[in-house]
C-alpha cells in the first residue's frame, strides 16, 4: 500500500489505455479493499487483455465462464461483465473523436484543497456525482459516485494526500511547475 501510496495514486494520469484500467480496477474495488485490488492487480490485467479496450470489448460469454473458473481474480459476474461493457463504451467514445482523458478531466474540479486529516476526505463530491450520471449515460457500469471519486483521487484529478504529506506537495510542486 505504501508503494501505491507513493508512487501512483493522486499523480496525474493522462494516457486513455492507463485511465481506463484505473478505472476498471477502480470498479471491481466497490465492496472490498483497495489492498484486495493491488494483490489481484496483475491476474485482473492478464485477464483482461492489459485492460485493453480494443480487445475487451470483443471478450465472449465463454470468456466470462472461463474468469468465473480463476481464483486468482475477483470473480463477480457482473462485475467482469460491466468491465466488457466499458470496454464497448470507451470504444464509442474514441469512435466519436474525443479522448477519454478528455471526458475525464473534464470533471476535474475547479479548485480543490487538501485535507487536512483523512477525516475530511469525502466519499464523493458534486463533481464524481455529475461524472456517474454521465458515464451511465454513455453506457459505463459500476460508475456509481463513489467509484468515481475514488477513480478521480487515483487519477489525480483531485490530490487528497493530506496536508503535509510529502507525496502531496512533492504532485502540488510538479502540477505547479506545468502550467
Amino acid at each position: 500500500m505504501k508503494a501505491y501510496h507513493d508512487k501512483e495514486w493522486g499523480r496525474p494520469m493522462h494516457n486513455d489505455v492507463a485511465l481506463f484500467g484505473l478505472f476498471i480496477l477502480e470498479t471491481f474495488q466497490a465492496g472490498l479493499s483497495w489492498s484486495i485490488i493491488l494483490e489481484k492487480r496483475e491476474h485482473l490485467s492478464r485477464a483482461f487483455l492489459a485492460f485493453d479496450p480494443s480487445r475487451m470489448k470483443d471478450l465472449s460469454d465463454h470468456d466470462v465462464e472461463s474468469m468465473l473458473e480463476n481464483p486468482q481474480i475477483i470473480r463477480n459476474r457482473r462485475k467482469i461483465q460491466a468491465a466488457i461493457q466499458n470496454a464497448n463504451a470507451f470504444t464509442r467514445i474514441m469512435e466519436s473523436g474525443k479522448s477519454f482523458a478528455d471526458v475525464v478531466w473534464s470533471f476535474r474540479p475547479k479548485a480543490h484543497t487538501p485535507p487536512a486529516t483523512s477525516r475530511e476526505i469525502p466519499d464523493e463530491t458534486e463533481e464524481s456525482r455529475r461524472m456517474s450520471q454521465d458515464f451511465k449515460r454513455m453506457g459505463f457500469a459500476f460508475a456509481g459516485p463513489v467509484t468515481c471519486y475514488s477513480f478521480m483521487q487515483g487519477a489525480g484529478l483531485v490530490n487528497d494526500h493530506v496536508a503535509r504529506c510529502p507525496i502531496g506537495m512533492e504532485i502540488n510542486w510538479a502540477g505547479m511547475r506545468e502550467q
